[in-house]
């Protein structure tokens, strides 16, 4: 089953914001090109667009596939050029920008070669940077408990760190590096539990038939009646780049 995300992207801001762990990242790496002109795949709702744009004097392209997506991000009014296409062929001249990012975006590519090669040819130097779920986070995650095909889920579709380096460097990259950060543990409440129900991250929408409505079922009913005090779900984040000299 496909994430339909024109259909959730009213929705999608309701448990999400721009990571904090990555975002410092983010910058640091934009701080050291040269340039200002900026390309964000996979932009979304334009979580991370605001984020970026809020505290740089960059010029901002957000390239995002979903129309719905694209509609939601359009009522925040922020200061970028908003492209629909898809990252697999990129409608953009040869070194059009100094900086392309992307945040948990890579899951959706099925050719990370491709995805590469397609990066270098648009940037004039400077750097690519891809936000993503280390393995550890998925394999660890509280919530496998109660819902016994999440890892599989993800480990499926979420390339591992090593993977989406060997395409960077492929593609032409060097000085190809990865940060791992981790959040603080967040209790698995009650307000974590409307998380979940939301669906606020596609996994869930990715489960077999039943499997998300029982798992929430007796999450509901552990949390409720405290029978798993202090569990919590610590947030890890991984941020992958390269860099075209």
């Amino acid at each position: 089953m496909d994430v339909d995300y024109d259909r959730i992207a009213k929705h999608y801001d309701a448990h999400r914001r721009a990571g904090d762990l990555y975002i410092d990242t983010l910058l640091a790496l934009l701080g050291a090109c040269s340039g200002r002109r900026v390309l964000e795949l996979g932009a979304g709702t334009g979580n991370s667009t605001a984020a970026i744009t809020g505290r740089t004097g960059c010029t901002m392209t957000a390239l995002e596939i979903s129309p719905g997506m694209l509609r939601q991000a359009a009522a925040k009014r922020i200061p970028a050029r908003w492209v629909r296409a898809s990252a697999a062929q990129l409608p953009f001249k040869g070194g059009a920008f100094d900086y392309v990012f992307s945040t948990y975006m890579l899951h959706y590519i099925g050719d990370l070669a491709g995805l590469m090669r397609e990066c270098a040819r648009v940037l004039e130097k400077g750097c690519a940077a891809f936000v993503t779920a280390p393995a550890s986070f998925i394999r660890d995650h509280p919530m496998n408990e109660y819902f016994p095909s999440l890892a599989g889920v993800d480990l499926a579709r979420f390339q591992r760190i090593e993977a989406v380096e060997a395409a960077l460097r492929d593609g032409g990259f060097v000085r190809v590096g990865h940060e791992q950060r981790a959040r603080a543990p967040e209790p698995v409440n009650e307000a974590y539990v409307e998380k979940v129900a939301s669906k606020f991250v596609s996994t869930y929408d990715l489960l077999p038939p039943g499997e998300f409505e029982a798992g929430l079922a007796r999450l509901r009913s552990d949390v409720r009646e405290r029978r798993r005090p202090g569990l919590t779900v610590t947030w890890e984040t991984v941020t992958i780049w390269g860099w075209r000299e």
